[in-house]
């Protein structure tokens, strides 16, 4: 019996060391991969963001991500121009640069989301001068992306600018709208006013911090040469 006994004894220690084994084993695993900068054009699928239960994937936050890299960049550009990376770098109240263009750029994109799905319950139509309008809109943005070739930093196509463009079309349409229900001026409903966070506060959003966290923001569509 005590043979037994020692026999369950020596069992649970080994089952124990075990498990503390694999924890060990998926916590580090779980570092190594927050740590790891995702390569865009290979990830287009992975999900940023949820509003209302609508998936945001890269694929769609790319043309947010080229955007604020480029406008960043200007200033960067503006504080050094022979090494535009020490901007990026810097430290704000708000954070590193490139993490607070990635917040941004998230904002951004939370926004326009949110109003183009209020936008399709509006039931509203474009002109055909508006939809020239975004037609011409996405023409620019993608020559300005292939120029530099950040269109295959990001491994996205024209297709894809269209659609976001689009969508950030209806986004404005919808804003004007809802600005004129709250009784408000359109740009209290800018992405970065109090007044949209507060309106946001009323929907459901998630972002996807495993992701978003590891977007290199400065390097994804930049060179720095």
């Amino acid at each position: 019996m005590k043979t037994f006994f020692e026999s369950m004894k020596k069992f649970r220690v080994l089952w124990i060391l075990v498990l503390v084994f694999a924890i060990l084993v998926f916590v580090a695993n779980e570092t190594r991969l927050s740590r790891e900068k995702i390569v865009y054009p290979e990830s287009l699928d992975m999900i940023v963001a949820t509003v209302q239960g609508k998936d945001i994937t890269l694929r769609d936050f790319a043309v947010y991500v080229a955007h604020q890299e480029a406008a960043v960049q200007d200033q960067a550009l503006a504080y050094d121009l022979d090494d535009t990376r020490k901007y990026w770098n810097i430290r704000t109240d708000m954070g590193f640069v490139n993490q607070v263009a990635r917040n941004e750029a998230m904002s951004m994109a939370i926004h326009d989301e949110l109003f183009y799905q209020l936008y399709q319950e509006l039931n509203m139509e474009f002109s055909e001068e508006e939809l020239a309008l975004i037609q011409n809109n996405t023409e620019d943005f993608w020559l300005d992306l292939v120029d530099e070739e950040r269109d295959v930093r990001l491994g996205i196509e024209k297709k894809d600018v269209y659609n976001t463009m689009y969508k950030i079309a209806c986004s404005q349409k919808a804003q004007l709208v809802y600005a004129g229900i709250l009784a408000v001026d359109d740009e209290d409903l800018d992405y970065a006013s109090q007044e949209f966070l507060d309106f946001l506060s009323d929907y459901e959003y998630e972002v996807n911090d495993k992701v978003l966290n590891r977007l290199d923001f400065g390097d994804i569509t930049l060179t720095h040469e």
